[in-house]
């Protein structure tokens, strides 16, 4: 920064990530940066990346790659890009301080690449001293003079016409600049978008007026609010999508498969009786969809031929939930896909349409939720939920190893579920998103009180925020709760009395994905799984905070710990083994693990007498759902107790098992009894638990549980005009 920018900027330590976010979307968004993609992608990336605590990872050679897409031999010596472009960089951010006062300054300091966050210390200040002003102003009063001493009148024609082209070229640059524009605000919630290959046309499912109705296809002209339904049945339709064409949209029908119909409307044609997303091949002639053989198992995704209805398998996921949004890219050879391993776990991948082994892009292990193309086929764009939110990020297609690429930096607000245009080469394109506005919330339930109208009485932890709260669970008194929150800033575990009393955060880990399974016998500790730097593991921390502990370092996916009812020991889930997981067991101090089952297992909860430990046999199937079974603590016999049984939704207690049950209308809570061995029905929930930030836990004694609610869910689109 200038000296006269320098005095006024002090380093402060209380600085917030969203303080620097902000600064950083203003300075993209402005004049002096909206001519220069480049250094907006620059800045974006190294501020980033300092946020995220990587800013020792800045180096050239890093740079090189990311921004530039050099090769791992790149040679700073030969190829001064980075360098060149840092410089550029720090001019700019000197022009864009010169007349300002924000009250975060943003620097490059040379010799560096890492940024600096300072605050302004006197933003009420004028931003261009005495100094600099009388400087500026000596220099205007000389280059004027030397204008009347040397040049003539025709002299002074030429260069005002030059200044008239110039400002031409300006104002061109200028509304060629990226954009954000409103892209629909109706009530309720807007799917995902899906842009037209033109840009001119978005379809996706909405409600309509009514809120709690199925959703419908809609098409909305991009221009103006000229809006049209093209379908409308009982069922619910989502993920609609364009063909390459633009002629035909594809799109699921909730019960009854994949259809396409021409994006005028008309006749409908079932291309697979099954499948729950979809997407077209680059041909127009053959549309991808998610489905799986059978119930059980990963999902996969398979090309449906529209001629002959053949299907052809082009993905299958090891284990876990399997595979979910894709996009097939504009040349058509190779297949982006989002990979989860569990739930609330996930990645991106590539593989040749031909067939081949997919390759990993990103390491995440995080939330993704949507990915496209680049018009160019260069770049992917795609989207991740981080500190509460959905970002766009965009990383090279052909990256060596797995990383993350840098944000999108135009777009400075929540983003997710990407769609990008098609123009014509040269042309800018536009990026439709997804902005999700949520609030979960938890529910106290009281398992003794009266049941009214079959409804069992429930009221609002005391505790709850307007953020997302989940993962809760009792001590083993049923006096304390810890539980997940969004409230500052990302998944952190707090705990609170039961009435609300003592709110206190014991975690501060920064977390991309956090889960709470259990506490340890004497309420002192308290068993999670959390995804830190690319990997799912199990950890330990004080009920008080303090003294967190990482159990497992092993590269396979692990995690909902529970422990023995005697303390001596840890039941987890892990595929070390193998794809599919199984129940492990360590000691509380992270020894050596043993394993428990050989035929699949997770979610494991030990029952009252500390003889038989309770398990579900595989990851749901696709109604949701896995069989509940029961073996000694040392393995052995396995046997079948139920059927369609929910991971997250169960509890052991000391009198049976407490599960909830989806009915079309209502949750219902059940209980399976250990003296009769029988199921028997508690009461409905007076609430829905979601589909995600799902959670239903029971005190140890069976009198009382905790549920999660969606309070709030609602979602607009968004566009960015002119993105490159």
């Amino acid at each position: 920064m200038p000296s006269e920018l320098g005095t006024r900027a002090q380093a402060r330590s209380d600085l917030t990530d969203t303080e620097v976010r902000a600064q950083l979307g203003k300075i993209l968004a402005s004049e002096v940066f909206s001519r220069s993609p480049q250094l907006r992608r620059f800045l974006s990336f190294v501020v980033e990346q300092r946020l995220s605590a990587q800013g020792h990872t800045l180096k050239e050679s890093v740079l090189a790659h990311e921004l530039y897409g050099k090769a791992t031999d790149f040679d700073g010596g030969t190829d001064p890009v980075v360098r060149v472009d840092a410089r550029r960089l720090r001019d700019k951010l000197r022009e864009y301080y010169e007349d300002r006062s924000d009250p975060v300054v943003i620097s490059l300091p040379k010799g560096s690449y890492v940024p600096v966050f300072s605050g302004n210390s006197q933003s009420e200040a004028v931003a261009v001293s005495p100094d600099t002003a009388a400087r500026l102003s000596e220099r205007w009063s000389s280059n004027v003079r030397q204008i009347l001493v040397y040049v003539g009148a025709v002299a002074l024609i030429v260069i005002a016409l030059t200044i008239v082209i110039a400002w031409r070229g300006l104002r061109h640059t200028a509304d060629t600049a990226p954009r954000l524009l409103p892209l629909s605000s109706y009530p309720g919630e807007e799917g995902p978008p899906a842009l037209s290959p033109d840009g001119s046309l978005v379809a996706f499912a909405w409600s309509g007026s009514d809120r709690d109705g199925p959703p419908d296809i809609y098409i909305k002209d991009v221009g103006s609010e000229a809006l049209r339904r093209l379908t409308e049945t009982p069922s619910w339709e989502t993920s609609p999508a364009w063909s390459r064409d633009g002629h035909s949209i594809a799109f699921v029908r909730g019960g009854q498969g994949v259809f396409t119909i021409s994006q005028l409307g008309g006749a409908e044609q079932r291309v697979s009786a099954s499948g729950n997303y979809v997407s077209w091949a680059s041909d127009s002639k053959s549309v991808l969809i998610r489905d799986r053989e059978g119930t059980v198992g990963p999902f996969s995704i398979y090309q449906v031929f529209l001629d002959t209805l053949e299907r052809r398998r082009l993905t299958q996921a090891p284990f876990g939930d399997g595979d979910w949004r894709f996009e097939v890219s504009p040349d058509g050879t190779t297949l982006a896909f989002i990979r989860y391993g569990r739930t609330g776990i996930a990645d991106l991948y590539i593989v040749p349409m031909k067939g081949g082994e997919p390759r990993r892009l990103t390491d995440w292990n995080a939330v993704l939720v949507g990915v496209s193309w680049t018009p160019d086929g260069r770049d992917l764009v795609y989207s991740v939920e981080e500190a509460a939110v959905s970002r766009l990020w965009r990383i090279h297609a052909n990256s060596a190893q797995p990383g993350r690429g840098l944000p999108i930096g135009d777009i400075p607000v929540a983003a997710g579920s990407p769609s990008i245009s098609r123009p014509s080469p040269g042309q800018p394109a536009r990026l439709a998103f997804q902005t999700i506005s949520r609030d979960v919330d938890i529910h106290l339930v009281d398992l003794e009180a009266s049941v009214v109208n079959e409804i069992i009485p429930s009221k609002p932890f005391a505790k709850n925020s307007t953020q997302i709260e989940s993962s809760p669970r009792f001590s083993p008194d049923a006096g304390r709760i810890a539980f997940v929150s969004k409230r500052s800033g990302s998944p952190e575990i707090w705990v609170a009395s039961r009435d609300g009393n003592g709110l206190r955060q014991i975690t501060w880990l920064g977390a991309t994905q956090l889960v709470i399974t259990g506490w340890s016998p004497d309420g002192a500790q308290i068993g999670f799984d959390a995804a830190i730097a690319g990997n799912s593991d199990v950890y330990v921390v004080g009920s008080e905070g303090g003294n967190l502990r990482r159990l497992t370092t092993d590269p396979a996916r692990e995690g909902l710990p529970s422990w023995s009812g005697d303390g001596r020991w840890i039941y987890f889930t892990s595929t070390r083994a193998g794809v599919n997981p199984d129940v492990w067991r360590m000691t509380p101090d992270g020894g050596q693990a043993t394993r428990i089952t050989r035929n699949g297992g997770f979610d494991a909860k030990e029952s009252p007498d500390g003889q038989s430990l309770y398990y579900l046999d595989h990851y749901p199937g696709q109604n949701g759902t896995a069989r509940l079974m029961r073996a000694g603590v040392d393995g052995g016999q396995e046997s079948v107790v139920l059927d369609g049984v929910r991971p997250l939704l169960w509890s052991v207690t000391n009198n049976g098992i407490v599960l909830v049950t989806r009915e079309s209308d209502f949750d219902a809570l059940d209980v399976y009894r250990f003296s009769d061995q029988r199921v028997a029905r508690l009461g409905r929930l007076g609430f829905r638990i979601p589909a995600i930030y799902t959670q239903m836990t029971v005190s140890r004694d069976g009198r009382w549980a905790l549920a999660t609610e969606m309070v709030r869910h609602d979602s607009d689109l968004t566009l960015l005009d002119n993105f490159r």
